[in-house]
């Protein structure tokens, strides 16, 4: 009894928390549950999909996505050209798009937003998204040094004059070198370094979507010591926060829930077919369930309970029809530190290839996948999710490391770690034994259960000592971040359809490069594919470039493929996009009365 109890007493407080509040709101058009909160609603910063799948609802780039087919759609722009060398884009923007506040979308609040983008500053993950755009990259290294070199100067040449005197010339700096101009507010023209066959691709990401100026200023302030642009995010929240998207934010309760409101300043009001929406967090996902159950919620985005192999087999057997199972553009990983040294300076062991080839190769990833999580996943051993992109190793010759227990001990004797008193410990040279292996997870979900699989496999086949190391969400997220780990589960899902979405993460320096990894030899190649106009000598160079990182230097630990379980009743709620991106437009979305 006690068991049936908690959660249901979970989900009372779940859902009451939205309805008993200091401000009641009427009921929303329809509710959905995830487990995880928002992180950023700056769309500059957002790098999450539920981040990602939010920045959608409330901004509105120049362009978007179908999100059945992914043919590019006009967003602000109504119409563009492409010059006939790919280097020339030139977007016309419409002119009844409008702000929340009634104020006009111009070309200016872009190029002011992409400025913003490339400062290192902002640190945002996908600055190097836009490093396509003439002079971009050359921007936001100049700004990096001007900033090094102004924190180096003496105490008394700084000040907030000085910090001041700087942020003018790089705003000059931006207007001379970046190939960005407006020749009138509803004009904007892109000059590329060289021809991106998938740039319309990434202009639809939110990276490239506009932000209110004035909004964003009155949050921002500049630090006399380093002479960055410091920015607090109060601008995000309901009270503050100016959109040109669909929806308004009229409420975000951290862990709790948001609730949305239809947008009437929006250019596209016969786009949105339901009046409001509410997200509710739901951090235990068999109180998901039980919200479901109920009624309480509509739509959960993305099922993860343990027993859903069992709810699989009762759908096979006609007993229920609210299970969705989509393919995925994503696969989870498990990512080594490539940092020569751990927090605390601490040598690193996986700073070195041939330890990461021998944790890979004592991988036994079909038992993860058929007997730990038992849902469908196909195994995979490379990152970019096989046959996903048109024109990329078609004959599937580009094949990772697979399961070798015994060429696993082999690399890590060659690595200098053998078994030298006998303790069935390997050792290095000095004689030291192999660190205890940390595995980094996030709570409340199901990657304890592979990290203890992981563990297993690795102490049988290479003797070393294992622990797994549970954290809360955001602070696995530092802890990712601030590479204060060992190995680190993780996830990728392509942001756009080129192989580049996934091979980019590798690079050095890199937003969402957070395993520390630098390769010469794939840099190299990577540059080489961006020069590349022939498109399938371009593919076979990323071909390459993978199957570098797959064989080689293993910065990643490729498990699966991803496939995602909606739940939703076909008969009570549509709209729900089953296309391999996983991509959901809040405002498609509606509950059928």
């Amino acid at each position: 009894m006690i068991k049936l109890l908690v959660p249901i007493v979970l989900l009372l407080g779940a859902i009451g928390g939205v309805v008993i509040s200091d401000h009641p709101l009427p009921p929303s058009s329809y509710t959905f549950a995830q487990t995880t909160d928002l992180f950023t609603l700056d769309p500059q910063r957002v790098s999450y999909q539920q981040d990602i799948r939010m920045s959608f609802a409330l901004f509105e780039g120049l362009v978007r996505w179908d999100n059945e087919t992914y043919e590019i759609l006009p967003g602000v722009a109504e119409r563009w050209e492409v010059s006939d060398d790919g280097l020339v884009y030139t977007f016309h923007l419409r002119t009844d798009a409008r702000w929340s506040t009634g104020e006009p979308v111009t070309a200016r609040d872009f190029i002011y937003s992409w400025e913003r983008a490339l400062r290192p500053d902002t640190a945002a993950d996908y600055t190097q998204m836009l490093f396509h755009i003439a002079g971009a990259e050359d921007y936001f290294n100049w700004r990096s040094e001007a900033l090094s070199m102004y924190s180096a100067l003496p105490d008394f040449e700084r000040s907030i004059d000085a910090a001041l005197g700087l942020r003018a010339r790089s705003l000059e700096r931006f207007r001379r070198s970046v190939g960005l101009a407006a020749p009138d507010p509803y004009t904007l023209r892109v000059v590329l370094r060289s021809p991106t066959p998938y740039f319309l691709d990434l202009v639809a990401f939110p990276t490239y979507a506009p932000v209110h100026e004035a909004t964003v200023e009155r949050w921002t302030s500049i630090d006399p010591d380093s002479g960055r642009i410091e920015q607090r995010h109060g601008w995000t929240k309901p009270d503050h926060i100016v959109t040109n998207g669909p929806y308004l934010l009229k409420r975000w309760r951290f862990k709790r829930d948001a609730r949305l409101e239809r947008n009437p300043h929006y250019w596209n009001q016969d786009a949105i077919r339901s009046e409001s929406v509410t997200m509710l967090i739901v951090s235990d996902a068999n109180t998901a369930q039980l919200a479901f159950q109920t009624g309480a919620v509509d739509w959960v985005e993305d099922v993860i309970v343990d027993y859903l192999p069992e709810m699989l087999a009762q759908q096979d057997r006609g007993e229920r029809n609210d299970l969705h199972k989509a393919p995925a553009f994503g696969t989870y990983f498990w990512s080594f530190n490539c940092r020569p040294t751990l927090p605390g300076g601490r040598d690193n062991p996986f700073a070195d290839p041939g330890v990461r080839r021998a944790f890979a190769l004592a991988t036994n990833k079909r038992d993860i996948v058929e007997k730990v999580r038992r849902q469908g996943e196909p195994v995979s051993d490379t990152f970019v999710p096989p046959g996903s992109v048109v024109g990329y190793d078609a004959d599937r010759s580009l094949a990772g490391l697979s399961f070798d227990p015994e060429r696993a001990r082999e690399e890590l004797e060659r690595a200098g770690w053998v078994d030298r008193n006998g303790d069935g410990v390997p050792d290095n040279e000095a004689g030291a034994p192999f660190p205890v292996v940390e595995l980094l997870y996030s709570t409340n979900s199901y990657h304890g259960e592979i990290a203890q699989a992981m563990s297993v496999m690795w102490e049988k086949a290479l003797g070393v000592r294992t622990r797994v190391v549970p954290k809360e969400s955001k602070i696995y997220k530092d802890d990712l971040k601030t590479g204060d780990y060992m190995i680190a589960r993780g996830g990728w899902f392509g942001d756009y359809g080129d192989p580049t979405t996934f091979l980019n993460v590798h690079r050095t320096g890199d937003g969402n490069n957070d395993r520390g990894y630098s390769d010469p030899v794939f840099d190299e190649l990577m540059a080489r594919s961006d020069a590349e106009l022939d498109p399938d000598e371009r593919m076979r160079i990323l071909a390459e470039a993978e199957k570098r990182t797959i064989t080689e230097t293993m910065p990643i630990l490729p498990l699966y493929t991803y496939v995602r379980y909606y739940q939703f009743d076909p008969e009570r709620f549509r709209g729900v996009s089953m296309h391999p991106r996983l991509m959901q437009y809040l405002y498609e979305l509606e509950r059928i009365e």
